[in-house]
């Protein structure tokens, strides 16, 4: 994970914890029918794995393991493979130079093979729609120079290949995906000292995410949504019509709510209105947030991680769907699962 998304979800986390103590950046979706989900858990040694299971969340499997973790799974268009990262290349998980790898593995976990060189941070992979390219994001280790969003042949052949470069004064590019017809790439940028919106102080100087896309070539940047909106980990509808993403809407104490909006960055609505936080002690308080959101392949559905807190139903965690104007909502999972992607339903 790059560090922007480890301190993002070890934030989260600590709040899982927090609230669950007695009185806490998703993949393109390409069309087709609906197969089995992957998504990321934390195992009993504190590492994220991966793990894979039918759509309704039967008949799980974790497919990875050992120090190091591994994260951000998302499917080839084929569903014959699953793109990833992990930190299990880092000889030093404890030092301050980071190294992270991309890699593909059947969807058993079998025949793992390596994409990057290890050379800093590499992470947060997906597919382009034609199978043969990965794209990521990366440092090279040589932060800020280096940051920016790169390609690389998914069959281990190299091709490494430079999208985009940080503008001056953002921090951080990540989480590129391709629309379905390949024409462009979705991404976050994050940007420091940006005064966002405070329903209690009025505004606040922090860091703010967009998204921002541009052709497939890297050229043609175009941004999409504004920096106080705080959104980021997009994903394509299937007919590219439309772009599903985690964000930060202004109303009073949210923290997190799954948004939908055109392609062309037009019409951004809030589709799960979450609570947020109010209230600083038992009974009042009460938080609640939905993120990680992702489509179906059959367009039908947006699947998204949700967690909450109230004093009379206590803390719950895991997957939800909703139909894509964010009616027909239900539990899918009660877990603490990240990052969820439902593939083709020939993967298997």
């Amino acid at each position: 994970m790059s560090r922007h998304t480890r301190r993002t979800v070890a934030a989260v986390l600590a709040i899982v914890t927090l609230l669950a103590l007695p009185g806490s950046h998703a993949s393109a979706a390409f069309p087709g029918a609906n197969g089995r989900i992957t998504f990321m858990r934390v195992d009993a040694d504190g590492w994220f794995q991966i793990w894979v299971a039918d759509a309704d969340m039967t008949n799980q499997v974790q497919i990875t393991h050992g120090a190091g973790g591994s994260g951000f799974p998302s499917w080839s268009p084929d569903g014959t493979r699953i793109v990833f990262d992990s930190h299990r290349t880092d000889p030093d998980l404890n030092d301050d130079y980071e190294i992270s790898d991309v890699f593909t593995m059947r969807p058993d976990g079998t025949d793992v093979v390596k994409l990057t060189d290890s050379v800093g941070f590499s992470g947060h992979p997906s597919w382009s729609p034609d199978g043969r390219w990965v794209i990521f994001d990366a440092d090279r280790a040589d932060y800020p120079r280096g940051q920016g969003l790169y390609l690389v042949r998914s069959d281990g052949s190299g091709g490494l290949r430079r999208l985009t470069s940080l503008p001056e004064g953002s921090i951080w590019q990540e989480l590129g995906r391709f629309s379905p017809d390949g024409s462009r790439i979705v991404f976050d940028e994050g940007r420091g000292g940006t005064v966002l919106p405070n329903h209690r102080e009025g505004t606040v100087v922090g860091e703010g995410w967009a998204l921002f896309s541009v052709r497939a070539d890297g050229s043609d940047r175009r941004q999409l949504t504004t920096w106080g909106s705080h959104c980021g980990d997009a994903d394509w509808s299937p007919d590219g019509k439309r772009i599903v993403c985690g964000g930060q809407p202004t109303h009073g104490g949210n923290i997190g709510d799954v948004l939908i909006l055109d392609a062309d960055g037009r019409h951004l609505k809030d589709l799960t209105q979450d609570h947020g936080i109010s209230g600083a002690t038992e009974p009042s308080f009460w938080y609640e947030e939905s993120f990680n959101p992702t489509w179906s392949p059959d367009g039908r559905k947006i699947t998204f991680v949700h967690a909450s807190f109230r004093a009379e139903d206590g803390f719950r965690m895991g997957l939800q769907q909703m139909n894509p104007d964010g009616s027909g909502r239900t539990w899918l999972s009660q877990g603490e699962e990240h990052q969820p992607e439902i593939g083709p339903v020939r993967a298997r």
